[in-house]
């Protein structure tokens, strides 16, 4: 089932499942999901389950609201909400996401899911002269470093694939236009891309690139 995950400042605040067809956003107690904050409208948006489709699917309205929605960082009165999406309202960030299912190597857990789309995470420290034409015509893998499950590999053969502990700290790897992007999902702690802390931006990776999560190091390759 389809979750909001609401974070504040990069940190988790809370979850909240998705269990109806229309779901209230705003500061009045009656909605379905309260942000008491006073940058957030009474009654400022509503999310629409697409009839016809599964439940990670929806349509995000603005009702008017006197800050605005943003949609992956772009203002909106109406548009598609799908897993992996991020609504943005005052200094909050709404994810959506579903459940995902955990891989175990060893003594340290993966999980692996598809579903993580565009997010307020990323590497502050790079730029986009990182992105490489012909990305998508190419795969990649990545490649376990460290820990007990050092030397596995995990093909990317999936739009988006997650890694890290539930709880400490996920990433998640998405492949876009522009090649495969790195945010972190949940963890206080910010996992590293060539020793340079996850930021407020989506960092493009490159072949090469080493990940560490909190002792474990990951590294993007190209096959």
């Amino acid at each position: 089932m389809a979750k909001l995950v609401i974070t504040l400042d990069g940190k988790v605040l809370k979850e909240v499942v998705l269990s109806k067809d229309r779901t209230t956003l705003g500061r009045r107690p009656y909605n379905d999901v309260v942000i008491d904050n006073l940058a957030v409208s009474g009654e400022h948006a509503v999310l629409l389950r697409d009839s016809g489709t599964d439940a990670e699917s929806y349509t995000i309205q603005d009702l008017g609201s006197t800050n605005g929605t943003y949609l992956n960082g772009a203002p909106i009165k109406s548009s598609p909400f799908r897993e992996g999406d991020t609504v943005d309202i005052g200094k909050y960030s709404l994810r959506l996401l579903s459940d995902t299912r955990q891989t175990t190597f060893g003594s340290s857990r993966f999980g692996a899911t598809t579903g993580f789309g565009n997010s307020r995470f990323g590497n502050s420290g790079f730029s986009d002269s990182r992105t490489r034409a012909g990305d998508a015509e190419r795969s990649y893998k990545i490649k376990v470093l460290s820990g007990d499950a050092a030397g596995r590999e995990i093909l990317l053969s999936k739009e988006q694939t997650t890694f890290g502990q539930r709880g400490t700290l996920v990433v998640s790897v998405m492949h876009k236009p522009r090649g495969y992007e790195l945010v972190q999902v949940e963890g206080e702690k910010r996992a590293q891309v060539n020793g340079v802390s996850l930021g407020l931006m989506p960092v493009v990776l490159r072949s090469g690139d080493v990940i560490n999560l909190t002792g474990i190091q990951l590294q993007f390759l190209q096959v």
